[in-house]
């Protein structure tokens, strides 16, 4: 059960003014809800207050005086047993130690009475957030949180001082190894009381901030930092004074730099410090240092890793910086810790398509699809098919435009984008059928005779390949150009085919295609084969002429030279000494077939 409320903005403000912008296009925005800790309200509250602790008193005889200060120390966290006497342990030295006039530890029944109203068990290991709550219930002013684990020397705890109104504000005290929990008491409450005295200091630079005078609220972090080097509370205050710089007449001075010092100080302190790593975000921004920015702004997130509204503005600021890879475990992760939930999938989808890593795009996407069906439109068929298809997966392209298809059937563009993909794959009858379906929706869509011409080119059926492309040029003028490539490629296979077999009857097929695309748009290369062509077909017949005495023969072969000398001549661009060549003999041959036709057509 979660005791922290989570309020779902579009800003974030650290505690001390700092800004962090949210750019996520698509920001997925979680309800808020009431922690128990906080509904428990002013009832819990009561009881915290009257009902006296009786260690307290025995040990007290004074009650707390109006100067006061309370210490919320909490079951720590990890193995239970032993946290629950970590707390017990510090709270009875802070009783020892400390006059009830000056400092108190929030007894151990009162802690329990409250989690009990709240409906928690006694001794329970709480968030950070959630002792949050906890302490404004039983009106600390500071807490004393941290978590504690068995090792074979004794115990590792790790231990810090936060004040109630930031988590983020927060003070480490102890890290390390302890034979025994007095051993942990000790050092605890002794580095606590350190840190507790630069309280007031603190307080005085935050005033400082808060009047606007930055270089008071620098001064009195300075002075506290002498008594005690190691503060990171007072760090945070310099540096977020240094901060407050760009709204006073200072704002042109090097105080960015400043901010970036100070944090770096801070984490050397405390690597998990959430404020210090939002300053330098700020300042490093401003510095238009976009790479330091984004380390900075990845830094802030891990040290906030519950606060799954950040882990968004961060995402968001990741992609926009075109550092859409970097985003992909944290996107990742959102789903990992919301399953279900269609916003974070689609979050983690999105993410990987600008990370243009598409073979997990597209799982993402279908997983998304999923959690919501609705989301299976036009536009996520659109994204699937064009990130397979960047991938070169041409199949699953086509399988995910048969979906589409299915969806949208009188849709063309679906059947003309599977059909290409079928295309693409080498599925050349399962494309031919689907350029045929898009014609038949509609008798005039765009290149689907074009396609069918090449398919039918591909499959060596060259007398479909011819009719695709006078359909193709039949549709509209301005698809000649392409329809003569078509019956030009068919028309060289054929040339390709006489060549092989030196047959002048497979070289007579090249002749209508080549003609048909010299009447549609002339080209060089047409008129090249079909030179060669004619010539080929006269030389192999060559023989057989001479030795005829048919008028018809000769008419043919008058047909064919002048064929020669029409088309050579502009062939010459392709193959120039071929063309020559082949001129000259025409020249010479031509007589021969002048004569016969004299001689013969009478």
């Amino acid at each position: 059960m979660c005791f922290h409320s989570v309020i779902a903005m579009r800003t974030q403000r650290g505690s001390y003014g700092v800004r962090l912008f949210n750019a996520l296009e698509v920001t997925t925005v979680k309800a808020p809800h009431r922690s128990a800790l906080q509904a428990v309200g002013l009832a819990a509250a009561l009881v915290a207050t009257v009902v006296p602790s009786v260690a307290g008193a025995q040990r007290n005889r004074q009650g707390p005086g109006p100067e006061t200060k309370r210490v919320l120390v909490t079951t720590f966290r990890g193995d239970p047993a032993f946290g629950i006497q970590a707390a017990d342990e510090i709270r009875n030295r802070i009783e020892g130690e400390y006059s009830i006039r000056t400092l108190m530890p929030n007894p151990k029944k009162d802690i329990d009475a409250t989690l009990m109203q709240s409906g928690y068990r006694p001794d329970s290991a709480l968030s950070p957030n959630d002792i949050k709550e906890l302490a404004k219930l039983v009106h600390a002013d500071e807490v004393i949180d941290g978590s504690i684990n068995k090792i074979a020397t004794g115990f590792h705890a790790s231990v810090r001082m936060f004040l109630p109104r930031d988590v983020s504000l927060s003070q480490p005290i102890f890290d390390g190894d302890v034979k025994d929990m007095g051993e942990l008491a000790k050092k605890v409450v002794d580095e606590y009381d350190r840190a507790r005295k630069t309280i007031p200091d603190n307080q005085a630079c935050e005033n400082g901030i808060r009047a606007n005078t930055p270089a008071v609220a620098i001064a009195a972090a300075r002075k506290g930092m002498i008594s005690y080097p190691k503060s990171t509370l007072l760090r945070l205050c310099m540096a977020s004074a240094y901060s407050a710089m760009k709204a006073t007449a200072d704002s042109t001075g090097p105080w960015k730099d400043s901010v970036i010092a100070v944090s770096k100080s801070i984490l050397d302190l405390d690597k998990g410090s959430r404020i210090a790593f939002n300053l330098m975000y700020d300042a490093y921004n401003l510095k238009k240092d976009t790479a330091n920015a984004l380390q900075a702004l990845i830094g802030m997130m891990n040290a906030d890793p519950t606060n799954q509204t950040l882990r968004e503005q961060v995402i968001a600021t990741l992609v926009t910086s075109g550092k859409a890879e970097i985003a992909v475990p944290t996107a990742k992760q959102l789903v990992a810790d919301n399953p279900g939930d269609p916003q974070y999938a689609k979050t983690y989808w999105y993410v990987l398509r600008a990370a243009k890593m598409f073979k997990e795009a597209v799982p993402a996407g279908v997983a998304y699809v999923s959690i919501d069906t609705t989301a299976a439109d036009s536009g996520y068929f659109d994204r699937q098919i064009s990130d397979l298809e960047a991938d070169s997966l041409f199949a699953k392209a086509a399988e995910f435009g048969a979906l589409a298809v299915k969806k949208y059937p009188a849709n063309t563009r679906y059947l003309m984008q599977k059909g290409n993909h079928e295309r693409k794959a080498g599925q050349l009858p399962a494309a031919k059928a689907s350029f045929e379906a898009a014609l038949r929706i509609d008798p005039k869509v765009n290149f689907a005779n074009y396609l069918l011409a090449q398919i039918s080119l591909d499959q060596g059926n060259f007398d479909d390949a011819v009719k695709y492309a006078h359909a193709d040029a039949a549709q509209d003028p301005a698809n000649k150009s392409r329809a003569v490539a078509v019956l030009v490629s068919v028309g060289r296979k054929l040339y390709e085919a006489g060549n092989t077999s030196h047959q002048p009857d497979d070289f007579r097929k090249a002749l209508p295609v080549l003609t048909a695309a010299e009447e549609m748009s002339p080209t060089p290369l047409a008129k090249f084969l079909l030179g060669v062509s004619a010539y080929q077909i006269l030389s192999g017949t060559q023989t057989a002429l001479q030795a005829s005495k048919s008028c018809d023969d000769f008419k043919a072969a008058n047909d064919l030279v002048t064929m020669i000398n029409i088309n050579m001549p502009a062939g010459g661009a392709i193959d120039r000494g071929t063309a020559t060549s082949v001129l000259q003999w025409a020249t010479q041959f031509g007589p021969f077939v002048d004569g016969s036709i004299k001689k013969f057509c009478k």
